[in-house]
């Protein structure tokens, strides 16, 4: 529930119920929000590892007798002159004293290669701690498009979820028995699907050319993933490109929602005037770290 609470302020909304069990469905597909975002997830810490890692530390002032009142008494209460690494629970152990143990033995891997030791820089830390413990997982080669400093929170957020191929489209909720067809809710005419929604429909496409003709640039209407691993030109400009393609998903998924919570959609040409506004809008506040061929290109 804590790792919940600390999206609010990432994405700016507030979670209720809805959200939350929408963020247990991400997560049930298998998407660990609680990781690196290069790895996939949004770069929170994961409370329940983290925790771990902090009662590791009580471990490892035990392993390397560190000079505390409480060391001393546990060596003399519970170790009694035993060998730490190979100790063993005795069955009626207090609470407290149990769950030390089970991190020590979560531990001893990294104890026995030596990946710590007594001398100065090379102790025990909290943070080494946690990037043993953690989930290495693959490098998304999608992650700079979703998370770069042009794009706004709430444009990365569903760009994210787009990336994971986890959004709630009327074909999987009508194989679920949730809605009662499956077309899409903006043309009305095909299967409402991620690739229908983002490539084929005529309304996203129409969003996407104005989109493009505003910013002097000329944006694809399939392919995004693709198009948007391509580096060319400079990293303002390679951030920039995708940050409009995250702002393009972010609001056709929102007058998708309009269209079938509340039966009304905006204009293409209203939609991608709001994101060229939005655009501007960062371009202002990023300004001043461009370089000058990069500020004439802006």
């Amino acid at each position: 529930m804590e790792s919940y609470t600390k999206l609010k302020p990432f994405v700016g909304i507030s979670f209720g119920m809805v959200e939350l069990n929408i963020l247990k469905s991400i997560w049930s597909h298998g998407i660990k929000f609680v990781n690196l975002k290069k790895k996939g997830g949004l770069g929170i810490k994961d409370d329940i590892i983290w925790n771990k890692v902090a009662v590791g530390k009580l471990a490892w002032w035990i392993t390397s007798k560190a000079d505390h009142l409480w060391v001393k008494w546990v060596n003399h209460t519970y170790i009694k002159n035993k060998e730490w690494h190979t100790y063993s629970l005795p069955a009626f152990s207090s609470w407290y004293w149990r769950k030390i143990c089970q991190v020590k033995d979560t531990f001893n891997e990294a104890y026995q290669q030596n990946l710590w030791s007594e001398t100065i820089g090379n102790e025990y830390s909290i943070a080494k701690g946690y990037e043993f413990l953690r989930d290495k997982g693959e490098t998304m080669n999608w992650h700079n498009m979703v998370w770069n400093t042009w794009s706004l929170p709430k444009h990365g957020f569903m760009a994210w979820i787009y990336q994971h191929k986890n959004m709630n489209t009327k074909d999987k909720l009508y194989k679920l028995g949730i809605c009662s067809d499956d077309t899409c809710c903006i043309c009305g005419h095909q299967t409402e699907t991620m690739d229908h929604i983002f490539f084929a429909c005529d309304y996203n496409k129409a969003v996407i050319k104005i989109v493009g003709h505003g910013i002097g640039v000329l944006l694809p209407t399939q392919n995004l993933r693709e198009w948007s691993l391509r580096r060319g030109g400079s990293k303002i400009r390679f951030e920039l490109l995708n940050a409009v393609l995250n702002a393009c998903i972010y609001h056709v998924w929102r007058q998708r929602n309009l269209s079938r919570y509340e039966l009304t959609i905006d204009c293409p040409r209203k939609v991608a005037s709001t994101i060229v506004d939005e655009m501007k809008i960062r371009i202002k506040g990023c300004l001043m770290t461009a370089s000058p061929t990069d500020k004439i290109w802006l």
